[in-house]
């Protein structure tokens, strides 16, 4: 019988001194063999959080929008909390040993979205000599250690884990079955977005295809139609001037191609679950 036990490193600080929209949680090294285990991701707050948990001995199980997967050896889940999903133990697995790192901050909170959007799955399949399953047990050595020890160190090494699992799974060949059109596009996106409104058959234009054929071609490339592409870039830039311009939000609105405010923070507010002026004042 594999004995249960829990080793969590979970920095806690008195307040900031300026926003850190990057932090660690928390990172645990655990082991459970019993059916009590079990989390609802809609039940543990409204604090957005990313969970990335990795199994090294026995398995354990996630129900994901209907969904069952069992995580193996070798893989990970990417859960988002709040979110609709459940993740537990099932005892007729015998134990589920575990890595887990838990991190929260808009910045990380986006990046991994996108991670699991681009790889379409929360199940990640890591490599025998995956960096961030090395950085997973270093870091939680380290925070057990006491060498994460100021709200600095924490969000650097939450930020560095979260690009160890971007370079791990985008960096090896992505982008390599990219057509050109789609760079086109994008370079003229960039070009344009604080400008002007952005149509589709402007993009489909620039991509030199008629503009049914544009939009199936893209969003088989790209995963996301012409106009979610652009949101998606326009909100990137707004993220970018909340946090490192003093504008007010019509500047913002005005500097990311948005028509009105008002627009803009309905907007900012469906893609990122608060308003600009949340954002900006997040801690």
């Amino acid at each position: 019988m594999y004995k249960e036990f829990h080793n969590a490193f979970m920095p806690i600080y008195p307040g900031r001194v300026i926003p850190l929209h990057a932090m660690l949680v928390s990172c645990g090294h655990q082991l459970v063999n019993s059916a009590e285990y079990n989390w609802d991701g809609t039940k543990r707050g409204s604090r957005e959080m990313i969970v990335w948990q990795y199994t090294v001995g026995g398995c354990g199980s996630l129900r994901y929008h209907g969904q069952e997967y069992r995580i193996e050896p070798g893989s990970a889940m990417l859960v988002k909390i709040p979110e609709e999903h459940c993740y537990y133990f099932d005892p007729a697995n015998g134990h589920w040993e575990f890595f887990y790192v838990t991190v929260n901050g808009s910045e990380l909170v986006r990046i991994l979205l996108e991670l699991r959007k681009r790889l379409g799955t929360p199940i990640l399949r890591h490599a025998p000599d995956s960096e961030a399953v090395k950085l997973t047990k270093e870091l939680h050595r380290s925070g057990l250690d006491g060498y994460i020890d100021d709200p600095f160190s924490a969000s650097a090494v939450s930020y560095r884990f979260a690009m160890e699992l971007v370079r791990e799974f985008l960096q090896s060949g992505w982008g390599a079955n990219i057509p050109p059109f789609i760079d086109k596009v994008r370079d003229h996106c960039l070009l344009h977005l604080d400008s002007r409104e952005l149509t589709v058959d402007e993009l489909a234009e620039v991509a030199g295809y008629s503009r049914y054929h544009f939009i199936r071609q893209f969003h088989k490339h790209y995963g996301m139609s012409p106009m979610e592409f652009v949101t998606d870039l326009k909100m990137r830039m707004a993220v970018r001037l909340l946090q490192t311009e003093k504008l007010t939000v019509k500047e913002v609105a005005d500097r990311c191609g948005f028509s009105s405010a008002s627009y803009f923070c309905k907007v900012f507010l469906k893609h990122h679950g608060k308003t600009p002026a949340q954002f900006r004042d997040y801690r």
